[in-house]
């Protein structure tokens, strides 16, 4: 064969390899489609709002990086953060109506829709650790149904439960030395939590993350029950000059949701990976509220503000005063087919067995 012929035969069966790659049946690299599937994810918050910002930093990268694994699928997210398409407390109606495919709801604002998500809500004074509390609340999502029940009518699945306040705290413009100086004073929170400090002689104001700085440094408020993560993120030290220590304990307060049409339209591979994700995110909020309310102290006392931590005798007699809100919570749900006596008991139960701070027995 002269040169010529050569080069002739390995044109042909260059072109040749060519056409079997291009018709996928190359054996080097085959071929396969990669579906992209879009996806909006709503929260009314700003990504200042550990809330958003760990979406960001854990539920989204979580979802992405278990769906490389396979290669099968890649998510297009689309947020809709911020207010741009539904402001705080909002987040539920936009998911319920299909305006947005998935996203976090804050349930302290919808304790009359969702009122067994309230547990923690009604069970102050016990524990600062939200990553037992999301483990142990979404093991009760699990273990009864009337969790996943609440969903339905409201046309959504839920995903995991968290939260990020892990220890309630009074941050106020006037001095707070004691319970004793909260008499008289008027404070913000997000509602079911206000119960807690009206026996103490308090007013309270439901307002929300968004608003509470405008409250405090326009006077309409004399003090936030917020939690060590919000006072360092949202800078809420610039408005209030005292923190008080109450330790009031954390709650789950937030729920990933999926509306229900978009859900039943994802692969089920990309199902799991957000359900993975999902409960990831609960622990990884959890962590992150504990580092960064840990600084609170500091940040605080380096911008020229005080802290002052409760007594513990005075906490377990602050705990006492309180009307038996675990009682009137499972006393309401019992009257509707909830064994809520029960929930109430394991999470409790969880409590107990996790050597947690414990002020009140809220099952007994």
């Amino acid at each position: 064969m002269n040169c010529s012929d050569l080069k002739d035969t390995l044109r042909v069966r260059n072109r040749i390899t060519g056409m079997l790659v291009a018709t996928g049946l190359g054996l080097a690299s085959p071929a396969f489609a990669q579906e992209e599937i879009d996806v909006s994810i709503v929260s009314g918050f700003s990504p200042a709002v550990a809330a958003v910002k760990m979406l960001k930093e854990s539920f989204m990268p979580g979802v992405d990086e278990r769906l490389a694994e396979t290669g099968n699928y890649t998510i297009n997210w689309q947020e809709a953060f911020s207010g741009t398409l539904a402001k705080p407390a909002g987040e539920l109606e936009a998911i319920e109506t299909g305006l947005a495919d998935m996203g976090v709801i804050p349930t302290a604002f919808h304790a009359d829709k969702l009122p067994v998500y309230q547990i923690g809500y009604v069970t102050p004074f016990t524990t600062n650790d939200l990553v037992l509390i999301h483990e142990v609340v979404d093991g009760l999502v699990d273990k009864y149904p009337a969790f996943r029940d609440t969903w339905t009518g409201l046309n959504q699945v839920t995903l995991s439960a968290s939260g990020i306040p892990d220890n309630y705290i009074l941050c106020s413009s006037a001095p707070i030395n004691s319970v004793s100086d909260i008499d008289g004073l008027k404070v913000a929170g997000a509602g079911p939590n206000l119960r807690w400090i009206e026996p103490a002689g308090a007013t309270g104001v439901t307002g929300s993350l968004g608003n509470f700085y405008q409250l405090v440094e326009t006077g309409v408020v004399d003090a936030m029950l917020v939690w060590g993560e919000a006072v360092v993120s949202l800078k809420f030290y610039e408005v209030c000059e005292n923190y008080f220590n109450a330790n009031l304990g954390g709650v789950n307060s937030y729920v990933i949701n999926a509306n229900q049409q978009a859900w039943d339209g994802f692969p089920d591979e990309v199902k799991e990976a957000m359900i993975a994700a999902a409960k990831q995110y609960g622990v990884d909020i959890g962590n992150f509220a504990a580092e960064l309310g840990a600084q609170a102290r500091d940040t605080f006392v380096a911008n020229g503000g005080s802290v002052v931590e409760i007594d513990p005798q005075e906490r377990a007699e602050w705990a006492a005063t309180l009307p038996n809100l675990a009682q009137e919570w499972a006393s309401n749900l019992e009257a509707n087919g909830v064994p809520a006596q029960e929930i109430l008991a394991e999470y409790m139960q969880a409590m107990r067995d996790a050597d947690q701070p414990i002020a009140r027995q809220w099952d007994q």
